[in-house]
């Protein structure tokens, strides 16, 4: 902010009064007391009066084609002109201007940004933004850390950054946003409509894209705007809403941008003639908008990317179309009833905000309409919105489901991100409490004399080393760089892998720099509960987290095994709330025998089994172990930790004759005759680990099928292969194709939709006319070649197969293409009710120059009939029916499945996604978000790279190929030239196979998304490290299994915790679907629970106070939260239905 700039802001600051104005924007503000232009009480005269409220808005994306910081301070603007802070100031100094009689509003939504520039503020300045705040005309929708995505985010990472915007607004500010705000994401996900939106307070979600054909319908049918209700929601419906005029985008009507990135005219200047002629346009336009919905309330979103760096120039024009338009309908020059029809004889034009916006459709609702019942918003019950709004096409050919899969590497990243920074909050909140006990154990006697006490709360700052600090900062927190890094990774930029390579590199160093200040704190707290404090020595000082186990890199594990002289400790941690069972990978560069001890509970250590692999090393990393040494890990105890002893003998093994084998060496496992499935097993292997059996070709290690030991067990033939799909491209023409003429399979003739700013494509003129037929792949958009061919990467006939055999289970190796660019590990692990498939994808040929989507393909016997199930967001399984007419939730028999017959058949996958018959299911967990479908009867398939060589003109501005050393600067400066070849992707699917999908999937997601957190340290062979205590625990008691702590963390307030629980089972999923009970006591087994409140899912309001004031939208919707047992409990005894997420803070002593 130059000097000028904050001169002038504190000129206003100390000038600017309370500002009135004709169009009344505030009035109906205030809880409980009607609005004057939208009374519940409505007359005939104001049922005649359509309210148009304007909205202006900006949308900063917290990363895209520059980094957060180039954004924010305005750098690199050869790439793209937009500076947030500059955006924020002039917003300021506008909504302060005393020489306006308007009321203006602004709508502001990415607190990260907010953040940046409120924090640094001086007070006059924040004094009079609060003011603004007051009185309702600066306003905050969403008020998540970022805009999330829908479709790549897992549900943990959705609450975490909605969680931490809307903790620093509450804390900062005291506002507790009432309305969602989903504008820019391609498409949206049923969590999003209920979970994410009633689950956080939100009486409304507003959103702009949604499939052209769904938008034609609902344009046509006057559906722009209803009710949703998903099974995540209770039955209670939200308001949803499009925006930007209901033409697919967040702007405002076309021809009125007045923003400096436009090129539209300004009002202001133009003559009373040429203003007329503009302001009749306009109210066409609002006419248009009005008989695409329902009600006599209309918002215009004035707003698109960066808007508002010139703000003044925004509102001065904004304030003459809201004054012209009320002029010349007053003085007849424009005639309401000729442009509005019987519907309405008058308009009031206003600034507003979602917030009021919603109120006054909620009123819409609940007012009798003598209007036919195609505009009447009463009838919205009969005609519910359910399931989702994925995926999302703009045109025929245009498909925004390549996204899904694009950049697998930081998709991965950002859920190993999640999952640690899950674990780091339990160390947190494990230290806050041990550090509190440890000042001094209380007796019985001091809790009774306590428990009548009020309780001083102070705000306190917590140091990695256990100390604290008196801070009034809004997040003290340790983990807060994670927390941040965590937040920004969900936009729908950046997981989504739509962003700019430099960007993405941006976004990968911010999780990992988060990584290693939360390590420094979580080993720090490790030695901190685990060592004896009586020791004189410093001991493990080198623990360190091994975040890098995919790669089979782990620095102190692999340093250590050279090293005779001494011993690797490791300390198992399981964030899950049951203990469990695991192998533990550890990588290692000494083939020598190891001895691995557990210390147990007699602090004496006691031998567990164990064994060493030679690590393939197929993603060609120069920093991966040799080996991986696998032990046994049993009983892990919940939310809590075990520790292990390593050490080696100077005896060298052989790692072909002791830990593996050849297939020439396994003639013991082949077998032929009639298999359970069906299948021929002449010259397979089987292989077994006690629950599951499998079969594999001999000659190629490939799966044929899989199936459960015991009586009554299932068996389903399985076989796995890979191929890719050819991505679609032009240059001047289409791609020529050897069995069609170029349009044999581009009939339609959609329109892509309008709206688009020059940085999205708009001005291409291939996508205009017919021309649209020519839509590349790209980073957004998934388009195979016209003939839609899936080109198969055969799988190599070895004359050994590689197969290796140890106490862990067993591993068979396999190779595809020729030369080999896929290499996979099939594992069975000894206890497991799952198959893991390890792949490693790369890098991917593209010398013919064409680019490639690579897919991991599961042919099956199941009989699904063209239906499969795919996640939300790692919650409710939804129903998925390949190349169906009702894809929208009502038939359209226009819709032609087979303009797209793949891409337009795929889905977000971000947890598992299965099969299933009357009596066989296959389903496949991933480890990070992927696309997916099952496009042919027993089928599924899943996209697991991305290499494409050119851009599908949706922003991005550059090719998704991604390659090992990195990219050259962007113009001026480079020619963003991708330098080393393409990247190694390494990924892992789990296989499980059952009667009921649902169920054989649930079991294994949690555990999939929460893998042992493995830390590892080293000491001197003969010292004995003293511990304090064999290992940690936070739980009294496991809890029930079919529930997950979602959240245990410390908050800023003295003994104060916040605990969110999940029900992980939908409704008839088996068993385990049944209501679950947890008694909060078992949390905290050495404290005494004071209070107990149950907040709403991101933890800024009290849910009782939230269900007295929403907005009910229907006449069956549950009211209040004392209905069906909601807070049925007994002392601290909580109930969970399916599904269910229940956020408590509690306060202990």
């Amino acid at each position: 902010m130059n000097v000028f700039t904050w001169w002038w802001l504190f000129a206003l600051a100390n000038a600017a009064g309370s500002v009135g104005g004709v169009e009344n924007a505030n009035d109906g503000g205030v809880d409980g007391v009607d609005d004057p232009l939208c009374p519940r009480d409505e007359d005939n005269d104001l049922r005649k009066t359509l309210n148009v409220h304007l909205v202006p808005h900006t949308h900063d994306d917290v990363g895209w084609l520059k980094t957060v910081d180039q954004y924010y301070y305005g750098l690199n603007n050869t790439i793209q002109q937009a500076h947030v802070s500059m955006i924020l100031d002039n917003v300021l100094s506008a909504l302060l201007d005393p020489h306006t009689d308007h009321n203006r509003t602004f709508t502001y939504v990415e607190t990260k940004f907010f953040s940046m520039w409120y924090l640094p503020l001086p007070s006059t300045l924040k004094r009079s933004l609060k003011r603004l705040i007051n009185e309702k005309r600066f306003s905050f929708a969403n008020g998540g850390w970022c805009m999330h995505d829908e479709a790549t985010t897992h549900y943990m990472g959705m609450i975490d950054q909605t969680t931490l915007g809307h903790k620093f607004l509450k804390e900062e500010l005291g506002v507790v946003p009432t309305v969602g705000w989903q504008i820019d994401p391609f498409g949206h996900s049923a969590t999003q409509g209920g979970l994410l939106t009633s689950g956080v307070g939100f009486d409304s979600l507003f959103f702009g894209r949604i499939h052209y054909i769904d938008l034609k319908h609902r344009q046509g049918d006057a559906e722009c705007e209803g009710l949703w209700s998903s099974s995540l929601d209770n039955g209670s419906p939200v308001f949803w809403g499009l925006t930007g005029s209901y033409q697919g985008n967040y702007g405002g009507p076309e021809g009125f941008c007045f923003d400096a990135l436009c090129a539209d005219e300004p009002l202001v200047g133009q003559s009373e003639d040429a203003l007329l002629k503009r302001v009749q346009r306009f109210t066409q336009l609002l006419a248009k908008q009005a008989n695409q919905t329902k009600g006599r309330n209309l918002m215009l979103t004035m707003g698109m990317d960066f808007f508002y760096s010139q703000a003044r120039k925004n509102f001065n024009n904004l304030d003459r179309l809201i004054d012209a338009t009320h002029r010349f309908l007053a003085n007849g020059l424009i005639e309401a009833s000729d442009i509005f029809g019987y519907r309405f004889n008058k308009v009031n034009i206003f600034y507003s905000t979602p917030e009021r916006y919603t109120k006054c459709k909620h009123t819409d609702k609940q007012t009798p309409n003598d209007a036919e019942t195609k505009y009447d918003p009463t009838t919205w019950d009969r005609n519910v919105k359910t399931g989702d709004f994925l995926p999302y096409a703009d045109c025929d050919h245009c498909y925004w489901t390549g996204y899904f899969s694009s950049r697998q590497g930081l998709k991965r990243m950002e859920r190993v991100g999640s999952s640690f920074l899950h674990m780091a909050r339990q160390i947190e909140a494990a230290s806050r409490l041990d550090s509190s006990l440890s000042a001094g154990r209380r007796t019985e006697d001091d809790v009774e004399d306590e428990a009548g006490e009020t309780m001083e709360i102070t705000k306190i700052h917590v140091s990695w080393a256990g100390s604290f600090v008196g801070d009034t900062s809004w997040n003290p927190s340790p983990l807060y760089s994670l927390d941040d890094a965590m937040g920004i990774a969900q936009h729908h930029d950046a997981v989504s892998g739509t962003s700019k390579q430099h960007v993405a590199y941006d976004y990968a160093k911010r999780i990992t720099e988060g990584m290693n200040e939360a390590n420094s704190f979580v080993t720090g707290w490790l030695r901190e509960l685990l060592l004896d404090p009586t020791s004189e020595m410093v001991e493990l000082d080198d623990l360190s987290y091994c975040h890098l186990l995919n790669e089979t890199i782990c620095e102190v594990s692999q340093g250590t095994s050279q090293d005779d002289n001494k011993a690797i400790y490791a300390i198992v941690y399981n964030a899950l709330a049951n203990p469990r069972n695991e192998f533990i990978p550890l990588p290692v560069d000494s083939d020598s025998h190891y001895f691995v001890e557990r210390l147990e509970a007699s602090m004496e250590w006691s031998a567990v089994d164990s064994n060493i692999i030679p690590n393939p090393n197929y993603a060609k990393s120069s920093a991966a172990a040799q080996f991986t040494l696998h032990f046994k890990a049993s009983d892990l105890p919940p939310l809590g930790a075990a520790v292990f002893r390593i050490r080696k003998s100077e005896e060298k093994l052989d790692p072909i004759s002791v830990v593996a084998r050849s297939m020439r060496e396994s003639t013991r496992n082949l077998r032929t005759g009639p298999s359970p499935s069906g299948y021929a097993l002449k010259n397979e292997l089987e292989v077994s680990n006690g629950v599951l059996s499998v079969t594999f070709d001999r000659s190629t290690g490939v799966i044929k099928s899989i199936s459960e030991q015991g009586e009554g067990g299932v068996s389903v033939g399985v076989e796995n292969e890979y191929g890719f799909y050819e991505a679609f491209f032009h240059k001047d023409n289409p791609k020529p194709s050897t069995q069609f003429k170029f349009g044999d399979s581009m009939k339609g003739d959609g329109v892509c939709l309008p709206g688009y700013t020059d940085a999205e494509g708009d001005e291409m003129p291939w996508l205009l006319g017919t021309a649209k037929s020519w839509q590349n792949a790209g980073a957004y958009i998934f388009r195979p070649t016209l003939d839609q061919s899936f080109h198969i990467v055969p799988p190599k006939v070895a004359p050994n197969l590689v197969v290796y055999e140890s106490g862990m289970g067993t591993e068979v190796h396999a190779e595809f293409g020729d030369p080999a660019w896929i290499k996979q590990i099939t594992r069975l692990i000894d206890g497991k009710n799952y198959v893991e498939v390890e792949y490693a994808v790369g890098p991917v040929p593209i010398e013919d120059g064409v680019g490639k989507d690579v897919v991991a393909r599961y042919l099956t016997t199941v009989q699904n009939k063209g239906i499969f199930y795919t996640d939300s967001n790692g919650r409710d399984f939804m129903q998925r029916k390949q190349a169906g007419t009702s894809l929208f939730g009502y038939d359209t028999p226009e819709f032609d499945a087979h303009l797209e017959p793949v891409a337009g058949n795929y889905y977000p996958v971000n947890a598992a996604t299965f099969i299933e018959d009357q009596d066989h299911s296959f389903g496949v967990l991933v480890d990070r978000s992927q696309g997916g479908s099952s496009l042919s009867d027993g089928s599924l398939e899943l996209m697991i790279q991305r290499r494409l060589l050119h851009d599908d003109a949706r922003g991005v501005g550059e090719a998704l190929n991604e390659t090992g050393i990195g990219i050259t600067p962007c113009p001026p400066y480079g020619k963003a030239e991708r330098l080393g070849e393409g990247v190694i992707i390494k990924g892992t699917h789990r296989l499980v196979i059952g009667k009921n999908g649902a169920t054989q999937t649930r079991q294994s997601m949690d555990q999939f998304f929460s893998q042992p957190h493995i830390f590892v340290a080293s000491a001197p062979k003969d010292v004995e490290v003293h511990f304090r205590q064999p290992n940690l625990s936070m739980l009294k008691a496991s809890l029930p299994g079919n529930v997950m702590v979602v959240t245990y963390a410390a908050l800023v307030e003295e003994n104060a915790f916040l605990v969110r629980l999940a029900h992980q089972y939908g409704k008839d999923e088996g068993v385990l679907s049944s209501p679950a009970h947890v008694n909060l006591k078992d949390l905290f087994p050495n404290r005494d629970i004071v209070s107990v409140t149950e907040k709403t899912l991101s933890a800024n309001q009290d849910r009782s106070a939230w269900e007295e004031r929403r907005l009910q939208w229907n006449n069956t919707a549950r009211k209040g939260p004392a209905e069906e047992g909601r807070l049925h409990k007994m002392a601290h005894v909580f109930m969970l239905k399916p599904l269910e997420i229940r956020t408590f803070e509690v306060i202990v002593l």
